[in-house]
């Protein structure tokens, strides 16, 4: 039996930092991460995220049958392992319910590109159609939204939540982190007047620019 010791403590690890940041609150949200062997780590079901042990982390494989672990996985085990079969190159998932973007969730209201957070999720960030919690459907929604725009990085669940992509647990937690303060901002600005977005012209200054940097830190 593969040891799954260093995958359990990365996805908790990203669980700290998003209860740290208010992204999960008591149980609500879940995380998952692919392991080396392709199979799925995600938090199990029911746990209080204040009381989660690494250990307590389920394994599942893609089909989202029991591998390992003493607990029962997430109830949105089918939505993280329908993203996993069709979208091999996400290595990780963050699901949150944090307040802001839900707001956009339920008001089925794309959050426009307005800020770098934005950006950083490939903004705008659009709404998905409704979906059963707990069901693969959640998954396939999404899953047709990021095949479209490769760029995108979360998407809003409608009624529901937040589902962002990554490379590993980090990333995934990183990507939710700036669409809930995107979501945040786009909120404010819409109290006190019209939100400016971002043109085109102004995405790819700024793409370029970070383009530029990056080669010369490696020159």
């Amino acid at each position: 039996m593969t040891n799954y010791e260093e995958v359990r403590e990365e996805l908790f690890a990203a669980v700290q930092m998003a209860l740290d940041e208010g992204l999960l609150r008591i149980s609500e949200g879940n995380l998952s991460l692919r392991t080396p062997d392709g199979y799925v780590a995600i938090t199990p079901s029911g746990i209080k995220y204040k009381q989660l042990k690494p250990e307590e982390i389920a394994i599942v494989d893609l089909d989202g049958r029991h591998i390992d672990g003493p607990c029962k996985a997430s109830s949105e085990t089918p939505m993280h392992t329908a993203i996993m079969r069709n979208l091999p190159e996400v290595g990780a998932i963050c699901h949150t319910h944090s307040p802001f973007a839900m707001t956009f969730a339920a008001a089925g209201k794309d959050i426009a590109l307005i800020n770098l957070e934005a950006m950083g999720c490939g903004a705008p960030i659009p709404v998905a159609p409704w979906a059963t919690p707990g069901s693969a459907a959640g998954g396939e929604v999404t899953v047709t939204l990021f095949q479209q725009r490769p760029d995108l990085k979360a998407v809003l669940l409608r009624n529901h939540g937040v589902v962002a992509i990554g490379e590993n647990a980090e990333d995934s937690f990183d990507k939710a982190f700036k669409a809930e303060v995107a979501a945040q901002i786009y909120y404010q600005a819409l109290q006190i007047g019209e939100p400016v977005i971002i043109s085109r012209r102004q995405l790819q200054q700024t793409i370029d620019t970070y383009a530029n940097f990056t080669r010369k830190e490696r020159t």
